[in-house]
């Protein structure tokens, strides 16, 4: 078998269709008997043949004979039509085709009865013989008619060879063999001519052996197989087959047939033995639902194998196994097949792709297209055929495309009209705002009032409007005799059913809301959109609005015919039109996949790169051309704006040439960011200087573009840097530097002056232009002497990195630690270079710059230090930060000029610790002794020395006593530094008047003796400090404080109170005892026996009695003594507070003469609880209670009711020590009081 490298499919059933459930229907119609009539149903090319062809090859003992009917569409398309229905109720015509097919297919020995014959080719032996046999006999005859004058020439003739050679002939026996002979012969031809009536009663009209139509009767009109229904039954009865297969008759649209052929079926079955089958291969429709399973006796649905849903995958199979897949897009193909429902259609347009691709793709067609074509072709061969000679639907279509690009252009230029209209309304509005518009059109009849102003009071109309405006509710109008509220805002609003006012309020409000810019804008993209739609592909202008419209087309040639083309509309795949045409895969291009393309003038390189700019698949940009001139003069001018047009070898050309479409190009570039070409074509090194100075031209934010892009590497953008500042005018260059974006890429390339051969002076311009200030420079990769410009220039930023580089190299300074701490004095180590200039014309970026990397530490020599504090160019914040990092001592504070610096110096510099510099800054500054001058003075560790008599002689006493007056109230200053001034001030106060001195300072300044004990300071203490700091003023002066200050006349209560308490002498506390009268309390207090003798005495306190009777045993025999004379003195507070008595002090007091016995018994009962069974008899015993005290000994005695017999018998009897007591039965008035025998004898 020869192989097929294309894949091509057969349109053919193919003999290997899965049968899957169809067999086991075939089986089970011939398992039936009764099964005669069978229909195969289902679409065209749903398989049908292939599902009884792959069963024949598995079932070869099956006998089938196929009578196929297929008629098919002639190009005429509607006389066609009219043919078929004038053809539909003759029946006889499908009879005839029927009878025309199985006689040709049976063998016509096997019918040799049948008066139907085929025409066939004679033996040309029998031929022969029969002419031969023929003229033997006509030969014959004429010789025994003319016997006698043969027989006369051939005696009289006078050659005697002759005469010799056929006087037989003249013999009259020749003549009775002559006759036998002649009578056989005729004998012969009469057999024939019996055997041809015999068998060919009826001639065929006409026998065509070829083709599937074949005419065998004179007469069509007449039915045969009711005519000849004998020589039908028995044709099929010989036909020598299980089941004769009818296809395609549905396509007559002619039921009838159908029934005669079941009638045909039941008669030969009905005669013959063996069970003949019809198959009929059918569509769905053509029977009713009722009628079908009437006639048929079993119905066998075939599954179509291709429609709409699944043709994708058929196509993907077919293109993938000819190896073809990857040329095509899968959403085309995916579009495509929704609209391929046979498969017969979909394998012939698989075919004649392949074909067509092969012959035709010389120039690189787009496949896409190219199968959009064929699929086209398959579906409308007759459109096809008009779209090459010029003609038809489709040519129609792409010839009214400008119809509707001027219409498009229409609609854009109505919308810019109007939108120019719209601006040159608001411009000629000569109003500006709304409130002097309603000045114009606001009317009243009566005199209006604003907030009692009138009209006249306001600067213009306009004013008096708009104060209406902002101020509805007071707004007045009057009318005889009073004034009425008038409803602006009613009368406002019947403005806007004024046709003008409306119009022109709406103008002022376009241009007060900048809508005019905006709408310029618009109308350029307007302008803009106009000139790209002319060059737009018929697909490129459908749209949803227009479609209908462009898809109706209708064609009138010159003599007035219309052509609607309602062949190709009222196909049911006019859609697939709809869809090549929309989508771009039919475009003005079709020609080119129609036919071959033949080089002549036009290189073959050449047109496949026409072709693929007005195919819109580019080419690589490096695509060689042969004749760039020729390209150009085939381009259009809208081809140019095309991404396709990209191509080195064209654009070189049009740079060398100056062609006026270069303009267009470079457009491109510009509007569509073509980087990417843009980076080969300038990496390509063609006519690089023309093509770097045209496109910066161009395009303003070229560079910025390329800073930003992914098709320049770092290096390729400094190299087109270089190019930009070499090639282009100082023009381009400003304009190329679009926010700046040049100058900050030049001034952060450390590598920028990595340029070979450079024009330094251009270069230098250039950047001086752009100001350039390098942050870094590579000095080792720099060319030495561009370096030297640019440091000369001053085009380096004021940086750590660049100064640090020019002191190394220009400077040649060794590398340190100074460049960072002490850069400035090493900077004006050389006078004379430039960078000191340039440092200092920067000053302020510079000290910005050195603050900054300093490490908070500064080192400069006091020279330069001096230098910057005292330059007044310095930004003052600056110098301040610069004084705090400053690690220099400075000698003298007076020298810094800046006398507000000093405080930065004293709170934060190294100023030299000195008396003269603190009072220097103390009177000079004018801020005295400020927190700065504080903190300098707390922070250093030594100690000053500064004597009020000194500083009286070199300041004045008044300036001393100011310092002095400052430093003593100072609260800031740390005690030490505070203590240390004060031992060597040598100042007293007689009279102190410092309110507010902190207690740790003032104890200072009282320890140290600066305050006076007499009475005017201990007043004035204690009129303005605590208790606890003028405690510490008397105790540190105790002495002068009581001998000397102290008297009836000033002692205070508290004082004495807080000194008693004090470590001091008891004399110092008893001299002050003596001034005082009042009570005083010692509880809580340890003071001396003699001080509590002595408050005890004259200063008791009633609300110490309690402590004093319950600690009574804890004190010394004279604080007893003093302590019962004053009990025996309070005693009736003592009973009536029921105060609890220790039993010693108890004892006492009722052994006591003082004590009356009353107050005796009420003392010994309230402490009763308190007392253990020894201490109540004793007390008993004291107070003479025999009766009570008998109870002990277990006696009953009898006790008269009292409250104080009742206290006492219900103590003892809680306390267990009796029985119970209860009232006496016979004498109510007393107790009967039961005792319990003491244990101890009591």
């Amino acid at each position: 078998m020869k192989s097929n490298k294309y894949n091509f499919q057969k349109l053919t059933p193919i003999k290997n269709a899965d049968l899957e459930i169809y067999e086991d229907a075939l089986n089970f119609i011939f398992d039936e008997d009764d099964i005669k009539n069978v229909a195969l149903t289902g679409p065209y090319s749903a398989g049908k043949s292939s599902v009884l062809e792959t069963y024949k090859v598995k079932q070869p003992d099956k006998r089938f004979l196929n009578i196929s009917l297929a008629h098919f569409d002639s190009e005429n398309y509607e006389l066609n039509k009219i043919e078929i229905n004038g053809s539909q109720n003759n029946d006889a015509v499908l009879e005839g085709k029927i009878l025309n097919q199985l006689i040709h297919q049976i063998n016509p020995n096997n019918i040799p009865q049948t008066h139907f014959k085929v025409k066939k080719k004679l033996s040309k032996f029998r031929m022969l013989l029969t002419s031969l046999l023929s003229s033997v006999a006509t030969v014959l005859v004429i010789y025994m008619f003319l016997f006698r004058e043969w027989s006369q020439f051939i005696l009289s003739t006078s050659d005697t060879w002759l005469k010799n050679f056929l006087k037989f002939s003249t013999s009259e026996v020749t003549v009775v063999i002559v006759g036998v002979i002649c009578t056989f012969i005729l004998v012969y031809i009469l057999y024939l001519m019996i055997q041809m009536i015999r068998y060919n009663r009826f001639f065929f009209k006409k026998l065509k052996i070829q083709g599937n139509e074949i005419e065998i009767f004179e007469e069509a009109n007449e039915s045969y197989f009711d005519k000849y229904l004998n020589e039908v039954l028995y044709l099929f009865e010989n036909a020598n087959a299980e089941v004769i297969v009818f296809e395609d008759m549905d396509r007559f649209e002619s039921n009838r047939i159908f029934q005669k052929l079941r009638e045909i079926n039941w008669l030969i079955n009905k005669k013959s033995k063996q069970i003949i089958r019809f198959f009929y291969l059918l569509r769905d429709d053509t029977f009713s639902s009722k009628d079908r399973t009437k006639f048929f006796d079993f119905i066998i649905p075939i599954v179509p194998v291709v429609d709409g849903s699944n043709s994708y995958d058929q196509f993907i199979s077919h293109f993938k196994n000819g190896g073809m897949l990857g040329k095509f897009d899968g959403q085309f193909l995916q579009g495509l097949s929704l609209y391929i429902d046979d498969m017969r259609i979909l394998k012939n347009i698989y075919n004649e792709y392949v074909i067509y691709h092969d012959r035709i793709q010389s120039i690189e067609l787009n496949c896409d297209k190219l199968l959009a074509i064929i699929a086209y072709k398959n579906l409308f061969p007759r459109d096809f055929s008009d779209l090459q000679l010029g003609a038809g639907f489709v040519h129609n279509i792409f010839l009214i495309k400008f119809n509707f690009i001027t219409f498009e252009l229409q609609k854009l230029e109505c919308e810019i009209q109007e939108k120019k209209k719209r601006i040159n309304e608001a411009e000629s509005e000569m109003c500006n705002e709304i409130d002097e518009l309603d000045a114009l059109y606001f009317t009243y009849s009566s005199p209006l009032e604003v907030d009692g102003k009138g009209e006249q009071q306001f600067s213009s109309r306009i004013a008096f409007i708009k104060a209406m405006k902002d101020n509805l509710g007071k707004i007045y109008y009057r009318q005889r005799s009073g004034y009425y509220e008038f409803n602006f805002q009613e009368e406002y609003e019947k403005l806007s059913q004024n046709i003008e006012y409306v119009r022109r309020k709406s103008n002022i409000e376009y241009k007060s809301a900048e809508l005019i810019d905006k709408t310029k804008d618009e109308i350029r993209s307007l302008i803009d959109a106009m000139s790209k739609i002319k060059s737009k592909k018929l697909h490129e202008i459908i749209n949803k609005e227009n479609i209908n419209n462009i898809f109706s087309t209708s064609f009138t040639n010159e003599i007035g015919e219309i052509f609607l083309f309602n062949d190709v509309k009222s196909s049911p795949y006019f859609p697939l039109i709809k869809f090549l045409i929309r989508n771009g895969y039919i475009d003005e291009t079709y020609s080119d996949y129609m036919t071959y393309f033949y080089e002549h003038s036009l290189s073959k390189i050449d047109k496949i790169f026409l072709r693929s700019v007005t195919d819109e698949v580019a080419k690589e940009f490096t695509y060689k051309l042969k004749d760039h001139g020729l390209v150009v003069s085939r381009l259009r001018e809208v081809d140019f704006d095309r991404d396709e047009i990209l191509n080195f070898d064209l654009l070189s050309y049009l740079l060398k040439s100056n062609d006026s479409n270069l303009t267009r190009i470079f457009n491109q570039l510009k509007n569509r960011r073509r980087l990417d070409f843009i980076s080969q074509f300038w990496s390509a090194g063609q006519e690089r200087q023309l093509f770097v100075n045209t496109l910066n031209k161009t395009w303003s934010n070229i560079f910025k573009e390329i800073l930003n892009s992914d098709y320049f590497n770092e290096n390729q953008k400094q190299e087109y840097a270089h190019d930009t500042l070499h090639f282009s005018p100082i023009e381009t260059i400003s304009k190329l530097n679009d926010e700046n974006c040049m100058s900050k890429y030049i001034s952060n390339n450390s590598d920028f002056l990595n340029v070979s051969d450079p024009n330094i002076d251009k270069f230098i311009l250039s950047l001086q232009l752009l100001k350039v200030r390098f942050k870094q420079i590579d000095f080792f990769t720099a060319e030495s002497s561009l370096f030297m410009a640019v440091y000369k220039a001053d085009l380096y930023e004021i940086n750590i990195f660049m100064i640090s580089l020019i002191l190394n190299k220009v400077y040649e300074l060794p590398k340190s630690e100074d460049y960072i701490h002490k850069n400035y004095t090493l900077i004006l180590s050389r006078h004379q270079e430039s960078l000191v200039n340039y440092v200092n014309s920067n000053i302020n970026n510079y000290m910005e710059l050195i603050i900054e990397t300093c490490n908070l530490t500064i080192t400069d020599d006091s020279f330069a230090a001096l230098e910057i504090i005292n330059n007044s160019d310095i930004n003052f914040d600056l110098r301040v930060i610069y004084i705090k990092y400053l690690q220099t001592e400075i000698e003298m504070l007076n020298s810094i000029k800046d006398e507000e610096l000093w405080s930065v110096f004293i709170e934060h510099g190294t100023l030299k610790y000195s008396e003269h510099n603190i009072l220097q800054y103390y009177y000079y500054s004018d801020k005295g002794l400020d927190d700065n001058l504080i903190r300098f003075i707390n922070i250093n560790p030594s100690n000053l020395n500064i004597n009020y008599d000194e500083l009286s002689a070199d300041f004045g006493e008044d300036m001393a006593g100011s310092f002095f007056d400052d430093f003593i109230q100072c609260d800031k200053l740390v005690d030490e530094k505070y203590e240390s001034l004060v031992k060597v001030s040598n100042i007293y106060y007689d009279t102190f008047s410092f309110e507010s001195i902190p207690e740790s300072k003032l104890r200072i300044l009282v320890r140290q003796g600066l305050i006076q004990m007499n009475e005017t300071n201990l007043q004035f203490l204690r009129d303005n400090y605590t208790e606890s700091q003028v405690e510490f003023f008397i105790l540190s002066n105790i002495d002068e404080y009581t001998n000397e200050v102290i008297n009836q006349g000033n002692v205070l209560l508290s004082e004495v109170n807080m000194l008693i308490e004090r470590e001091i002498n008891d004399s110092y506390k008893l001299k002050l005892l003596e001034f005082i009268t009042e009570p005083i309390s010692f509880r809580g207090k340890r003071y001396s026996e003699a001080v509590k003798s002595h408050i005890l005495k004259c200063n008791f306190n009633i609300d110490d009695l309690s402590d004093l009777i319950t600690n009574y045993d804890t004190n010394s025999s004279v604080l007893k003594t003093i302590i019962i004379s004053i009990c025996t003195e309070y005693i009736d507070h003592i009973v009536t507070n029921r105060y609890v008595v220790s039993f010693n002090l108890l004892n006492t007091l009722l052994q006591s003469d003082k004590v009356s016995l009353k107050n005796k018994h009420r003392l010994f009962i309230s402490n009763l609880s308190n007392l253990n069974k020894g201490q109540t008899q004793i007390g008993l015993q004291l107070l003479e209670m025999s009766e009570i005290l008998s109870l002990f000994e277990g006696k009953r005695p009898k006790l008269e009711i009292t409250d104080e017999n009742q206290k006492i018998l219900t103590i003892f009897h809680n306390k267990g020590w009796i029985s119970g007591f209860n009232v006496e039965r016979n004498d109510p008035n007393y107790y009967r009081a039961i005792g319990r025998k003491n244990s101890n004898g009591y």
